[in-house]
């Protein structure tokens, strides 16, 4: 049997986990940056209209991003990692979940991780939205208001926790059963 170096599946894979979704943790990362440390003034000036500018982008792009992650993680890398072995097949490195489920050891991966892994992405592509459309509706009230931009910070931090959390979750699956 001949071994590729990358697979249609771990292409994929790798355009989901490093390309995807760690664009997005960065984006995510930048916009929390950008919300708590820039500020504008009372009557914005041309300086504060590229702040928020930058602001908005950042917001949107990292919702973007991260929209693009859960798709493609749910409707593309999720289904190889579910398929179902022929009966009596010895060899699962082909199938992730069984060969996940099939050690006690590593069954928590399934049992829990790749549980979690379904949810609490889509979770976090909501909070950058909601993020990313208060950036967009309150503009320069982000940089100005304290509430607004509390927020925004609550939003985007808890984002930024559940996607780290779900990244690290899916680098101990791949580990123990990548897809080829």
């Amino acid at each position: 049997m001949e071994t590729m170096l990358f697979t249609p599946d771990s292409l994929w894979t790798m355009v989901h986990g490093i390309g995807l979704g760690g664009g997005a943790m960065l984006g995510l990362f930048a916009a929390l940056f950008a919300v708590r440390t820039l500020t504008v003034d009372a009557e914005p000036g041309p300086s504060a209209a590229a702040q928020v500018r930058s602001m908005g982008w950042l917001l949107v792009g990292s919702a973007l991003l991260l929209w693009a992650t859960v798709i493609i993680g749910t409707y593309v890398i999720f289904p190889p990692y579910r398929a179902t072995p022929p009966e009596g097949l010895t060899d699962l490195s082909q199938y992730p979940r069984a060969l996940i489920r099939s050690n006690p050891g590593t069954a928590w991966l399934h049992t829990y991780a790749m549980e979690t892994k379904e949810h609490v992405p889509w979770i976090a592509a909501m909070l950058a939205t909601a993020g990313a459309f208060i950036g967009l509706r309150y503009r320069s009230a982000v940089l100005r208001d304290p509430q607004v931009r509390n927020i925004v910070t609550a939003l985007l931090a808890t984002c930024f926790v559940l996607v780290a959390y779900a990244a690290i979750l899916g680098v101990f699956v791949n580990k123990v059963a990548p897809l080829d």
